[in-house]
């Protein structure tokens, strides 16, 4: 291929940069770290429906009982996804079926777009009769800015035939230097075979994979002839994170006055495998995040209030005979007389909640 006039190219320490920045960016730390905020955002949501059904305002709240069920379910969707990626299912940052992350989102930005609406005046809410609104928005913040920092570079986009999410040029030039890294920084893995796949062939592995300069062939998915997968490779674009079964994409690029996007060949610098072996990389335990700066999510004060939203966790009797739910899958259920003990979810401890009696 040949690149537009003034295409930007990374430096090799760029290279090294990018190459660290996706990995910490789709890592198992980097997505649990967003659920804490997701949970502290959800527990101010169910705090809040709790005072003001005690206080008679569930029909003047602007957050009624239903949006917490919306969210809690939406949460679960978003547990289950960092629960699959620490045993190295990587479909989850998918748009597809198997996108935990993408289905977790909807609510999420149903709220953060609903929110912007209320700030810009565009639309009302009762906030005298809304309780934890502050704090509400605090946690639906942090959420938003731990999101923010991973999301758009790893998630699959949402359109097939969209360009390459990661692009080199003033954005990443400004902001690759006030991103942390280690010193000294790992090199860029430099794979021993090369697997080399064009723009809409399949990906057959996640991973960092880089457009290079190397001859588009019509009609193959995968080559390894001689001619094709020598080196050394030349880049041709910006890493990106992609994603395996979906197709190549056209690699996005920066030129000094445009904007172009180009066929190219990927190549494969390295696949993910990551946790599929039980394990947490060692190197995981040094990842700094940007956004937010608070080390973990501010706590809302528990408030301690009667209300007709029963919960009680696996093990304990319950209060009132009915069907009860588990907190975070709302699809699971469970019918017991009053005293019955509440069980386990799928091997686990959980909280469950009374939906009718």
């Amino acid at each position: 291929m040949t690149l537009p006039e003034g295409t930007m190219l990374p430096s090799e320490l760029e290279r090294k940069q990018i190459f660290y920045w996706l990995k910490r960016i789709s890592s198992y730390t980097a997505w649990n770290r967003i659920l804490g905020y997701y949970k502290a955002w959800a527990d101010t949501v169910e705090q809040s429906v709790r005072i003001a059904v005690d206080k008679g305002w569930i029909k003047e709240t602007g957050m009624p009982e239903s949006d917490l069920i919306a969210i809690l379910k939406a949460l679960s969707h978003f547990e289950e996804g960092v629960r699959r990626l620490r045993s190295g299912d990587k479909r989850v940052f998918k748009r597809d079926a198997n996108g935990e992350f993408a289905m977790g989102n909807i609510q999420y930005n149903y709220f953060r777009e609903l929110l912007h609406r209320i700030d810009t005046g565009d639309m009302g809410i009762d906030e005298a009769h809304t309780p934890l609104w502050d704090e509400f928005k605090h946690t639906l913040n942090l959420l938003g800015r731990a999101s923010d920092e991973c999301w758009p570079e790893i998630i699959e986009s949402r359109w097939i035939g969209d360009p390459s999410r990661t692009v080199y040029g003033d954005y990443l030039r400004e902001h690759l230097p006030k991103m942390p890294f280690p010193c000294p920084l790992p090199d860029t893995l430099e794979p021993n075979n090369n697997l080399l796949i064009p723009t809409g062939k399949n990906i057959p592995c996640s991973g960092i994979w880089e457009p290079i300069e190397a001859p588009i062939k019509k009609g193959f998915s995968l080559f390894r002839n001689e001619d094709a997968s020598h080196g050394p490779f030349k880049p041709a674009g910006c890493m990106n994170y992609l994603h395996a079964g979906s197709p190549a994409p056209q690699a996005s690029l920066e030129t000094t006055d445009a904007n172009p996007n180009a066929d190219v060949t990927w190549r494969l610098l390295w696949r993910d495998d990551r946790y599929e072996d039980g394990t947490i990389p060692a190197e995981e335990a040094s990842y700094v995040f940007l956004e937010p700066q608070t080390v973990a999510p501010v706590p809302v004060a528990q408030v301690v209030v009667p209300s007709n939203i029963h919960v009680a966790k696996t093990g304990q009797a319950a209060p009132y005979a009915g069907r009860w739910l588990v907190e975070n899958d709302l699809q699971a259920s469970v019918t017991l007389a009053q005293g019955e003990p509440l069980p386990q979810h799928n091997g686990r401890v959980v909280r469950w909640v009374l939906a009718e009696s």
